[in-house]
């Protein structure tokens, strides 16, 4: 269930500082809004991971794949090698 509470009331439910949600903030690591009196508010609850996160660890986890599975070629070619 889509949630939307006050910063004060996620570093309370959460444990963690001012600053640490701020550069949660401001990384996008959070999704927000802000009131018409410049307070934010954070959304809990459903979709909680903003979009452009997903985005951003989906193409690091293709990169790490990727990665992965060239270096288990090079593996696979130095074995081969090694038994000429």
């Amino acid at each position: 269930m889509e949630e939307w509470i006050s910063l004060t009331k996620y570093m309370e439910r959460y444990h963690i500082g001012y600053k640490e949600v701020k550069r949660m903030i401001d990384n996008n690591e959070l999704e927000y809004k802000q009131t018409e009196g410049g307070h934010y508010k954070i959304k809990v609850g459903g979709d909680t991971v903003s979009r452009e996160l997903y985005e951003t660890e989906k193409a690091k986890r293709i990169e790490a794949e990727t990665k992965l599975n060239l270096l288990r070629k090079v593996l696979e070619e130095e074995k081969t090698n090694e038994n000429y």
